[in-house]
């Protein structure tokens, strides 16, 4: 079981039930009594998690706790020697990111709200943390794996590349026959692994992923779109990147932009160009322009119906 994923359950626990044993954590999370209690004791060491030999309990001290918005200095001494386990447990790789998220944390506990973030709110994760748990352990096994999918009531068989996050919903990428297929993970049911397992994930998914704008991306054959991009919508992508693979090809002198960017699809390109409607225009392709006209056209008809 993922070590951090472990800490911070328990840590939930201790602060949702301020005391707890080895037979609560052994039921919460689904693990042996033996392993729970190796578990509590590594985290044993951090500041106010205590043991209490009489009642053959763990528990964090009356002046510790986590439930509040913003974290007293108590707390962030909890909060921060839960970094410092977790760099501990986790190999070097993740040491750099884990640094930089302290300092964030504990930085930001110490002063005014000063940063907000504007994004869309995200399914609870509550609703399909049984089923990220369990695929995520099909991915690591390389397991190929069949399930039910709500949205349309068809069965599907597909090896299991990557869990990804977007638009506020959490996904499953899988592959069968070299096509890529993506899932909603709240609408599987009846997840069992078909017993074959599969050798590598393709070529290219993960970077298919790191540059992907939204969750239509493909991790085949790129096309390469040219669009115009005008005032004042422009000097946004003068500032940032958009689109993926976004370059800028030219400037004009009324400000607008000719730029590039690389889609695996016409849903992707409509997608991304959606956004930024009227201010930018398809160039070429004549397929990827099409698509996008197709839509608008569909969506106008639809309005006079």
């Amino acid at each position: 079981m993922n070590k951090l994923y472990v800490a911070l359950n328990l840590i939930r626990l201790l602060n949702e039930n301020r005391t707890v044993t080895s037979t609560l954590v052994a039921d919460d999370m689904g693990i042996s009594l033996r392993t729970a209690q190796r578990y509590l004791l590594e985290m044993s060491h951090l500041p106010g998690v205590c043991y209490d030999d009489a009642r053959h309990c763990w528990y964090m001290t009356e002046k510790y706790g986590l439930s509040e918005s913003y974290l007293k200095q108590d707390e962030l001494a909890v909060l921060s020697g839960l970094f410092d386990y977790a760099e501990n447990i986790l190999n070097n790789d993740f040491s750099p990111i884990l640094r930089k998220i302290k300092k964030k944390v504990i930085s930001a506990s110490n002063r005014e709200r000063v940063v907000r973030f504007l994004k869309q709110d995200s399914i609870e994760f509550d609703k399909i943390a049984d089923i990220f748990a369990e695929i995520e352990i099909f991915i690591m096994n390389r397991q190929e794996i069949s399930f039910l999918y709500s949205k349309n009531g068809k069965s599907y068989i597909i090896q299991p590349y990557r869990i990804i996050y977007g638009d506020g919903f959490w996904y499953l990428a899988g592959g069968k026959g070299g096509e890529l297929r993506k899932f909603s993970l709240d609408l599987m049911t009846d997840i069992k692994p078909t017993g074959k397992l599969y050798d590598e994930v393709p070529d290219g998914l993960d970077s298919a992923i790191d540059e992907a704008k939204s969750i239509f991306f493909d991790s085949g054959q790129k096309v390469t779109v040219e669009c115009i991009m005008k005032q004042p919508m422009s000097d946004y992508l003068r500032r940032k990147r958009f689109f993926p693979n976004q370059q800028i090809l030219e400037e004009n002198d009324d400000m607008s932009l000719r730029f590039s960017f690389k889609v695996g699809s016409a849903l992707e390109c409509t997608k991304l160009c959606l956004d930024w409607l009227p201010h930018i225009k398809i160039l070429s392709p004549d397929s990827m322009r099409n698509y996008l006209v197709g839509v608008l056209k569909e969506s106008l008809d639809s309005y006079h119906a």
